[in-house]
């Protein structure tokens, strides 16, 4: 029988491209855990998760933008910025 490990740890490289190819997901962070949520709209959700200072590193990323006021207090969302 397996086992599931839960989320995998990546770094900021893999994490945008899975933010990419799945626009629905997320970065969420709170207090000093991060991980990728499946659905932005579920903050709760864990499919990937990242260290504190890849976290950082993918905030820089331009394609990422801030959405603010979320539900849930202290905890930062991040999504892929929609392009025209």
């Amino acid at each position: 029988m397996k086992v599931d490990p839960g989320p995998r740890k990546v770094n900021a490289e893999y994490a945008i491209e899975y933010l990419q190819e799945n626009p629905e997901a997320g970065l969420c962070c709170e207090d000093k855990r991060c991980w990728i949520t499946p659905n932005a709209n579920e903050t709760d959700d864990e499919v990937l998760l990242i260290d504190v200072t890849e976290a950082e590193r993918l905030k820089d990323n331009p394609r990422l933008r801030l959405v603010p006021g979320i539900a849930h207090t202290g905890r930062s969302l991040w999504v892929v910025r929609r392009m025209t």
